[in-house]
């Protein structure tokens, strides 16, 4: 597979797969949870896996908006992330509270040792800084607080829980293209990257701005109306950030309460899509849903145009 020289395969560092008695560091570095018993029920979760949990006496506290104030949060995150005896990083929840963060991780030195870090949505500010800061491979997938409280597929729990114990050597995904390509491009090469649309947008003139040169692009949302979609979705074409994607993903955009707002950001994607000169494909069953499937971002990503199929190699 031939990518940039700045880009070789060994640009991104790649976790260890979980064996029994790893450890876990659970962390709630953005959202706080209304039903407490869920920390309990992720520890019982860890526990019928044969993991070790691992969470602070103080995880929760007085906040404003997040989960605890920004001193505790990110001195959670940072023990989480350089104690030497844990191999992943779990985050409870998404919500808001992340991007708070981001200042103190730029002061730190880069680790020697990279761990499995799963979350998303307001956690995709953190996968973009663990990729392109530390060049960590990082697993886009479902929070602590959507599987114990089975608010995604059992489907989707159980491919999650063998991706992470090395079960599975890659995972294929189908897409559907908003438009029929003529062109002889069949095949896409390249580094995978992107998450919660908001928060892509939020890193524009940032030091953590993501970085989308030669890679797919995958984004997705949940209660955001269809304008503001829109409106995103321009500022990255126009602050030059799409300018040399590759393709773009396009997963699931909720929004439970309001069908008919679906609908229209569903032609706001396809509007978008017919604009763009590049692929850009729907990828159902990754988001804010009752699907969602984990997605490894940093690892060698096949994008087979002529059977509209995107594969994932998992090197952990």
């Amino acid at each position: 597979m031939h990518l940039e020289s700045s880009e070789r395969m060994n640009h991104f560092k790649s976790w260890q797969t979980l064996k029994k008695n790893s450890i876990v560091d659970i962390i709630a570095p953005a959202g706080s949870i209304v039903d407490t018993s869920t920390i309990e029920k992720s520890k019982n979760l860890l526990k019928s896996w044969q993991l070790i949990p691992r969470v602070s006496d103080d995880l929760l506290g007085s906040d404003l908006l997040c989960a605890n104030s920004d001193d505790k949060r990110f001195q959670q995150l940072k023990d989480a992330l350089f104690s030497t005896d844990s191999q992943a990083i779990w985050c409870l929840r998404g919500g808001y509270g992340c991007t708070r963060l981001i200042p103190s991780l730029l002061k730190l030195s880069v680790p020697e040792k990279c761990k499995l870090f799963i979350g998303f949505s307001d956690i995709t500010a953190l996968h973009l800084f663990l990729q392109q800061k530390w060049h960590w491979q990082t697993l886009h997938g479902p929070s602590l607080n959507q599987v114990t409280r089975f608010l995604i597929e059992q489907e989707n729990i159980n491919e999650l829980k063998k991706i992470i114990f090395g079960q599975i050597s890659e995972l294929i995904y189908l897409v559907e293209p908003y438009v029929n390509y003529s062109n002889t491009l069949n095949f896409i090469k390249a580094f995978l990257t992107g998450g919660s649309l908001s928060l892509i947008q939020a890193s524009l003139g940032t030091d953590w701005q993501i970085e989308t040169k030669n890679k797919i692009l995958f984004l997705e949302d949940v209660n955001e109306v269809a304008y503001r979609i829109d409106r995103m979705l321009q500022h990255l074409q126009q602050a030059g950030i799409l300018s040399h994607v590759k393709a773009i993903l396009l997963g699931d955009f909720t929004f439970s309460t309001k069908r008919e707002e679906e609908e229209k950001i569903q032609k706001v994607l396809e509007r978008f899509a017919n604009e763009q000169n590049f692929p850009v494909l729907r990828c159902s069953g990754i988001g804010h849903g009752k699907k969602n499937r984990s997605l490894p971002f940093g690892t060698p990503t096949l994008l087979d145009l002529n059977n509209n199929q995107l594969t994932i190699k998992i090197s952990g």
